[in-house]
């Protein structure tokens, strides 16, 4: 006889409240800060830059290597 575990999905429907771990009750009960939408206002900056950066890269290493 097995006893299958449910998914996380399952026990988190079953028991939203209760949690294992007390960190990660702390951190579900504050509201969570959404990672992606602290790094979405740099993009316009930061892609350009790293784009210019690995050109200039690639440059280097085709004059280096010729």
């Amino acid at each position: 006889m097995q006893h299958q575990q449910p998914s996380p999905d399952e026990g988190l429907a079953e028991h939203p409240l209760d949690y294992s771990d007390p960190e990660l009750r702390a951190y579900a009960d504050e509201q969570a800060e959404d990672i992606l939408e602290t790094v979405v206002h740099y993009m316009p900056m930061v892609l350009p830059v790293m784009g210019a950066i690995l050109i200039f890269m690639l440059a280097f290493i085709a004059v280096f290597m010729a």
